[in-house]
C-alpha cells in the first residue's frame, strides 16, 4: 500500500536541505579503536508490537544519507527487512517513510510493497522535526506519544536504516557488528565525510587530521539543534551517536544567522550577540507543536520558571528550532530545558 503525507498535521518546522545542502565524500575505511571494540546487541520486546516505522527520511543534512546503506538494491533491504519481521514482529505492520525526493527507492519500495499485505509506504516532505518520535508517529500512524516517552510501550518499534541491517546482520547471520557509519560535516572540517567507525573509538581519533587548521572549533554530537555540544573528545563512539558536526567558532557578529546559505552559522557565534526579546513571533511560528516558546523565556527571566508549566511545557520535543530561529539569538532551548527539570 502507497500513501503520500505531506505533514499537514503540523506547522512551523523546516526545511533545512534548502538552506544546508551538504555534500559528502566517498566512505573512508573503516577506522579501528585502541580497545576491545564493543559490539551492537538487539534485544526484542516483550511487548506485543503492532507497528514498525522504518524511516528513510531524514530531515537535518548532516545525518547518514540513505545511499550509504541502501546504496542502489533497495529492494534487498526490504528482503532483510522482511526476515526480521518474520523472527520479531510477525503480527506487525511496517510502514516505510521515504524522502518524496528519493524517486529510486520510492519506485522500487512500492513495487515491493504491491506484493505484501504487511508492508504500507509513505511518501513523506523532508521538513525538519518529521523525524521525531513524536511527529513521525502522528504522521504515520495518526497517535500521540508524549515526548520522552517510549514507544515499544505503545506497540510501536521506530527504527533507521542502518539499525535495521545491524539487526540483520547480527540476528538473522549470527555476525558480530562491531562498526557503525558516522557522517562528519561542518564548516570547521577540511571536508565532509561518511567514516566506518568501530564502537569504542575515541571521536579524538576519529577526527585526527580532520580539522582545519588556525581556528576554534565547537563540536555537537548528533547535531547542533537536539545534539550536545561537547569538549573532552575523548568520548568514545557507540550505537547512540549518528553524525557530529564541527562548527566555526566565529568571532564575528552575524545578524540573522539562519538566512546565510553559504556556511552553517548557527549556534557558532557565542561573542555578545545575545539581545533582549524583539516579540518578532518568529519562535511562535516554527514551533511545530504550537507552542509559544516566548512565554517560556518571560517566566524565565521574571524568576519565575514554574509558570513555564502553565504554558504546555510538557509538549516541547527540544527540537531547537526556537533557538535556531530567533534573531536575538536566546537560548530559548536551553531555558526550556531548566523549566521542565523543575518537574524532576
Amino acid at each position: 500500500m502507497y500513501k503520500e503525507k505531506e505533514n499537514s498535521w503540523f506547522k512551523g518546522g523546516y526545511n533545512f536541505f534548502d538552506t544546508y545542502p551538504i555534500r559528502f565524500c566517498n566512505i573512508v575505511e573503516k577506522i579501528f579503536s585502541d580497545d576491545m571494540p564493543e559490539i551492537f546487541e538487539f534485544h526484542a520486546s516483550v511487548q506485543k508490537i503492532q507497528h514498525v516505522i522504518v524511516n528513510l527520511c531524514p530531515t537535518e543534512p548532516w545525518i547518514l544519507p540513505n545511499w550509504v546503506i541502501l546504496e542502489h538494491k533497495t529492494a534487498a533491504f526490504l528482503d532483510k527487512l522482511k526476515e526480521i519481521r518474520v523472527r520479531y514482529f510477525p503480527d506487525a505492520t511496517i510502514h516505510i517513510g521515504i524522502n518524496k525526493n528519493e524517486n529510486e527507492h520510492i519506485v522500487e519500495t512500492i513495487d515491493y510493497a504491491v506484493s505484501v499485505e504487511w508492508m504500507k509506504v509513505y511518501k513523506l516532505d523532508a521538513k525538519y522535526p518529521q523525524d521525531d518520535p513524536v511527529i513521525l508517529a502522528k504522521v504515520i500512524l495518526g497517535v500521540d506519544i508524549s515526548f520522552n516517552k517510549d514507544t515499544i510501550s505503545q506497540g510501536v518499534v521506530i527504527l533507521d536504516a542502518q539499525t535495521v541491517s545491524a539487526v540483520y546482520d547480527n540476528c538473522i547471520l549470527g555476525n558480530q557488528v562491531n562498526s557503525r557509519f558516522i557522517a562528519l560535516s561542518g564548516t570547521g572540517l577540511k571536508e565532509n565525510e561518511i567514516i566506518n567507525v568501530q564502537l569504542g573509538t575515541s571521536i579524538e581519533k576519529m577526527f585526527k587530521g580532520r580539522f582545519k587548521e588556525g581556528i576554534k572549533y565547537r563540536v555537537f554530537v548528533n547535531g547542533p539543534l537536539r545534539g550536545n555540544e561537547i569538549t573532552d573528545l575523548s568520548q568514545r563512539i557507540d550505537w547512540s551517536i549518528n553524525n557530529i558536526v564541527a562548527l566555526d567558532a566565529m568571532d564575528r557578529n552575524i545578524m540573522f544567522p539562519m538566512f546565510k546559505s553559504n556556511e552553517l552559522a548557527l549556534t557558532t557565534n557565542i561573542l555578545g550577540e545575545l539581545r533582549r526579546c524583539i516579540y518578532c513571533n518568529f519562535c511562535d511560528d516554527i514551533c511545530p507543536v504550537d507552542l509559544e516558546p516566548a512565554l517560556y523565556y518571560h517566566s524565565y527571566g521574571r524568576g519565575e520558571k514554574h509558570k513555564a508549566r502553565l504554558y504546555n511545557l510538557g509538549k516541547c520535543i527540544e527540537c531547537g528550532l526556537c533557538s535556531f530561529i530567533c534573531p536575538s539569538k536566546l537560548e530559548l532551548l536551553k531555558i526550556i530545558k531548566e523549566c521542565k527539570a523543575l518537574d524532576k
